[in-house]
């Protein structure tokens, strides 16, 4: 019997596969947290090309596969004790009633700004039972200015993945089965986790592995 995957990848402490999350999970040992970015289900237009900043023209990107259907979180609710899924504003009605979200304030210090997509994310927690804030400019130049790059349509700010690792009560294993770019996983080797990544789009898989390896030598250099 073949493998679910297409291609698995160990780099230090993540392991890290190419495929349909939805056939790889039976697969997998159990984890104490998920948290992920999953495809919203708001079929959003990744062209960018359109948009430019202070002279620099937007990117094409990769579709998100899944993104044109709506989401369903039910397979993922029972991985684990702790989850965390940004985005979740989409799909509330298909979640477990909850007080814990969490928000991304894009807009950093509140000041008005370039954002058209949105000045806040959302992400539903269903281990904390308030709302906790993380503010860090993430849009147009500061985002293309920023060490981290802009290789996904909805990438995360590492440090905002650190502080959803904290929010979930330091877990020690922990899967994204909609891997993106793979910000993370560059958030588990950055604080010391184990990583479990899925990722279904062959193009955004590679983009985090050579991200997570660079996270691993990095540690590796300053350990």
């Amino acid at each position: 019997m073949s493998e679910p995957w297409k291609r698995r990848e160990v780099i230090g402490n993540a392991t890290l596969y190419l495929g349909d999350c939805l056939e790889i999970l039976p697969t997998l040992p159990k984890v104490d947290a998920v948290i992920t970015d999953p495809p919203y289900g708001m079929d959003l237009d990744t062209d960018y090309s359109g948009f430019s900043s202070w002279g620099a023209k937007g990117t094409k990107y990769e579709r998100i596969v899944g993104d044109d259907n709506p989401f369903d979180p039910s397979p993922f609710l029972s991985l684990a004790t702790v989850c965390i899924f940004w985005g979740a504003q989409w799909f509330a009605h298909s979640l477990p009633i909850s007080g814990g979200w969490l928000v991304f304030n894009k807009r950093g210090d509140g000041k008005p700004s370039e954002i058209c997509f949105g000045d806040a994310g959302l992400a539903w927690c269903n281990r904390i039972k308030s709302v906790r804030l993380y503010s860090q400019m993430w849009h147009g130049v500061a985002r293309r200015w920023s060490s981290e790059g802009c290789l996904h349509p909805t990438q995360k700010p590492i440090g905002l993945m650190e502080w959803c690792i904290r929010q979930a009560g330091e877990p020690v294993i922990i899967l994204d089965p909609f891997m993106g770019s793979g910000t993370t996983g560059i958030a588990c080797m950055n604080l010391g986790r184990k990583f479990i990544g899925i990722e279904i789009e062959p193009k955004y898989f590679a983009i985090a592995c050579e991200r997570i390896e660079n996270a691993q030598r990095q540690v590796r250099m300053f350990a």
